[in-house]
Formats: C-alpha cells, structure tokens, sequence
C-alpha cells in the first residue's frame, strides 16, 4: 500500500510539473486587447470600412480625430494588418485573420488611379483627397500599404483567390512609381558635405527606401518575381551610402535617415539591408547592416538613446548641429530591435540576442523615465518619453502597433523568450 501511495504521490506530482510547465510556455505578452478596441469601422459611400482609430486619449481613451487629419488613417491601418497577419499565423488566430483580410480589403479601396494610395478618411467617412499628406504619392503611406499587401500574399494562404488576386493587381500597379527612381540611378547631390544618391524616394530618403526595401522583398518571397530584384538592389545600394563611416563620430556606423538628419523613427535600414541580403545574397548588404548594430547601437545606448540629429560633413569630420534626446516613443525602438533579432537569427551570435533583449527592455521599464511603457494587461503602449520625468498616457494606433510588432518577434525567438517574458512577469 505504501508504494502504491508513493507512485501516486509521485504521479501527482510529476502531473503538477507539467502542468506549470505548460502554464509557463502558455504565458504570453501579446495582448491585443486595446488594438482591438481601436479597430473600428466608418460607413464610406454607403458601406462599412475597417479601420484603425489613430488616437486615443487618456484616461479613458476615447478616440480623437486631430484636425487636419481623420479618424483613420493607411499608414496605420497597413501596419496592424502586419500584426494581425503575424499574429494569426504565430498564434493561429482565426479572429486576427479575418481582421487582417477586412483592413487589405480597405487597403484596396484607398488605392488612387495611379497606383498610390490616399491616407486619411474623416470619422464622416470622407475620403481627404486634397490634404498634403494624404494626396496618392509615391510616399509613406504608398510603401506601408505595398508593404501590408505584400505581406499578405505571403503570410495568409487561406485568403480567397479573389482578394489575393486584388492585392496582387494593386501592388503592381505600385511598381511603375518604384521603376521611375531608377531614372536617377548613380546620380548624386550634394547636402551639408555628404554625398547623397539621387534615387530613393524624395531623392534622398533612406527611411523610406528602407521600408520600400522590405515590401519588396516579401513581395519576391510572395511572387518570385524577377524584376524585381534590380529594384532592390539599386535601393540597397542607396542605403549603404548613406552609411557614416568616419570612426572619429558618434554616429560612426548610422544610416542617414533624410539628407543630413538622422532620426531614430522609422530608421529600418538595417532590418532592411538583411532582408536584401537574403534575397540577392549580395554580402555587402550584410555586413553594411551588421556595421550600424555594431558600431551605432551600442554608442546610442551609451549616450541614452536619441530621437533625433542633425549632422554636417567638414571634409570628413562629422559636426552636430541639432541633437534631441526626447520624445522617445515606440517607433524609435522597433526598427533597432528588429535589426539586432534579424543579425541574432542570421549569425547565432549571443551579444545580438543581448542587445535584442536589452532594446525591448525599453518597453518593460529600463528607459529613462524607468517607466513601463507597453502594459501586457491591457495591451496598451504609451505613446511615448516627453522627458525623463514625463510620460505621454495617451495609447493611440502607432506606439500601440509599434510594440506588439516589435515584441511579437522577440516572443516567437525561442532562445529569447524566457527572458523577455521575465522583464514583464517577474
């Protein structure tokens, strides 16, 4: 009887263990509460639209739609379909998935007759045709839709062959726009002492070259389309020259954001270059990415991170002329932390998983206000750092997206999950 009684004792307990073992890999930081809860819907000409509410206003927060603007916007409304696309795939989300098809679905109809995209509809449903940033241009919100639909070409195997044939005719009605800045292919011009190439678009912005970069690859992992590596490779090749190489600088290592500026939003040119390099297998992408991890990252650490710089070139010594710590928002963070996850996948090497770790941390508290910015609660992320001292409470689509974007990576990294999820758990 006594063995019988210590079997099942041990039985029970070996039960128990398995149990909190599955508990533990249960766990999870994604929450998509509050992206959820800005997830709505505007009647347009009669019909109903998915959107995403750009605002929402603490403490209860409402949506605001800003003046000059709207309530929704494309540039936002492309990037949740990313996280939801991820998110369905990663986690095996129906509900994710049918959202993602319901925001391509308006993602299709902001496309314009040349092939850009409009960015602003009103809490009235109209369309802001004639708003300087939301006219159809070859611009931010053109590349972040492009983005979107390609990601969905790749990523949603169960989608109708109609909307993915829809998508597909809308991103090749993109192409022309991304053909066209190889007219100004190996022409330059000179800013603040820099040489800067010609083609990217607005001429000189490797931001948006860099987002560009990305649409297209996942296009080409989507469609294996051959045209369309000469289109990123010549952005690629922007890209790198923009690269400060003079060691004496502080910024030895960054990418030029927009002429002589260097911003940390949106400064995906590293994560881009990667993805150039496994696409075309051209090496000199690779370690021109690597470079701004290893040199750059590090230094912006060191210094408390930076929102953003202005730079000139005096016969190769690097001056600051502008410099801003703050704001810091989420935006500023989710670029450097998937480039430093893109090296740690493609190397192995532990010091990118660190550095992967120690930009998330960011979000967890280890920031200069050593404020939780991102809540697993809720799902919210604050909209970002004012000052040391000050925290902006409000939670709107961007900072929101930004975060489940950037830590929904980190979390499906097998080697960095367990520590991730102690910077927000323990």
């Amino acid at each position: 009887m006594n063995k019988v009684r210590a079997l099942l004792t041990l039985i029970f307990a070996f039960t128990l263990f398995v149990q909190c073992q599955s508990t533990s890999n249960q766990k999870s930081i994604i929450n998509l509460n509050h992206l959820n809860y800005l997830y709505t819907w505007l009647k347009v000409d009669g019909q109903p639209w998915a959107g995403i509410a750009i605002y929402a206003e603490y403490p209860d927060y409402h949506y605001l739609e800003a003046p000059g603007e709207g309530l929704i916007c494309v540039d936002d409304i492309a990037r949740a379909t990313i996280v939801y696309l991820r998110h369905a795939q990663y986690y095996k989300s129906t509900d994710s998935a049918v959202r993602a098809r319901q925001l391509i679905r308006t993602l299709l109809k902001m496309q314009a007759s040349n092939g850009c995209f409009y960015n602003f509809i009103d809490s009235q449903g109209q369309i802001q045709k004639q708003l300087k940033n939301s006219k159809p241009l070859p611009d931010w919100w053109t590349w972040r839709a492009t983005w979107a639909l390609a990601e969905f070409l790749k990523n949603d195997p169960s989608a109708t062959p109609s909307l993915k044939d829809s998508a597909e005719q809308a991103v090749q009605k993109v192409l022309p726009h991304v053909e066209m800045l190889n007219q100004n292919l190996n022409q330059w011009q000179e800013v603040a002492g820099f040489k800067l190439p010609v083609w990217l678009p607005q001429r000189h912005a490797a931001d948006q070259a860099g987002l560009l970069i990305k649409a297209l690859c996942a296009l080409h992992a989507a469609t294996g389309q051959p045209k369309l590596l000469p289109l990123i490779k010549a952005q690629a090749r922007g890209l790198m020259s923009m690269q400060i190489k003079y060691s004496t600088s502080e910024f030895y290592g960054a990418f030029l954001s927009w002429q002589n500026i260097w911003h940390a939003y949106g400064n995906i040119q590293a994560d881009a270059l990667l993805d150039a390099f496994e696409v075309t297998g051209d090496s000199a992408f690779f370690h021109s990415a690597l470079f701004e991890i290893d040199h750059f990252y590090p230094q912006l650490l060191k210094m408390g991170l930076l929102h953003q710089a202005k730079l000139k070139n005096e016969n190769g010594k690097i001056i600051v002329t502008e410099k801003r710590q703050f704001e810091q928002i989420a935006y500023d963070l989710r670029p450097m932390i998937w480039a430093a996850l893109h090296a740690f996948k493609l190397t192995k090497q532990a010091k990118y998983g660190k550095l992967t770790l120690r930009l998330a941390s960011w979000f967890s508290g280890n920031n200069a206000a050593q404020k939780a910015m991102y809540d697993a609660q809720s799902g919210r992320c604050f909209d970002g750092l004012i000052t040391p001292e000050q925290v902006n409470l409000n939670a709107g689509a961007e900072s929101t997206i930004e975060a489940l974007l950037a830590l929904m990576e980190v979390e499906r990294a097998p080697e960095l999950r367990k520590e991730l999820l102690e910077q927000f758990f323990e």
